[in-house]
């Protein structure tokens, strides 16, 4: 049984649902939850491309810490009083936080969300972990509506276009 679990919370649905895995193996292992939120690192320079940002990089720097504050707290309202947790927020790459904690602390599995809306390319945070970390990490996948994944799949038929011509009127 898994003891110590690490959650990577933000506020997408895919790592809500990497939460409420993660409770439900807690409640089944009596546990202690670590519930961790990292703010990305805000871009050197604030205006890109033709707009200026009137907000500057300091500033959007605390901003992006208050955010990740709000995802632990609001995190933490989602897990039930009689599991111990621990709130932990940092600053820098996501994953980056996650395999430092992973390292330093005590826990038995990692959990992480995955969007389904990742492009291919990039590589999900929990391949990334999974490679570096020598605890188990857990990859919830965000839930998506069957017939919009069928469809992409094939395996639903599409919508059929008419391809019989008009008849043209003289």
């Amino acid at each position: 049984m898994f003891h110590r679990i690490l959650v990577g919370v933000d506020d997408s649905k895919a790592a809500r649902q990497a939460l409420a895995r993660a409770v439900e193996l807690v409640e089944a292992g009596h546990g202690r939850l670590g519930l961790l939120s990292s703010a990305p690192p805000a871009p050197p320079v604030a205006a890109a491309g033709p707009v200026v940002l009137p907000i500057s990089r300091e500033r959007l720097q605390e901003d992006l810490l208050k955010w990740a504050e709000r995802n632990v707290e609001e995190a933490a309202r989602q897990v039930p009083e009689e599991i111990p947790i621990t709130k932990l927020v940092t600053q820098g790459r996501p994953g980056a936080a996650l395999l430092k904690e992973a390292r330093t602390g005590c826990w038995d599995l990692v959990v992480v969300g995955q969007s389904h809306r990742r492009h291919r390319l990039l590589r999900s945070v929990g391949q990334w972990l999974g490679r570096r970390i020598g605890v188990p990490v857990l990859v919830v996948h965000e839930d998506e509506s069957a017939p919009r994944r069928e469809r992409r799949a094939g395996l639903l038929p599409q919508p059929r276009r008419d391809r019989r011509r008009q008849p043209k009127v003289a």
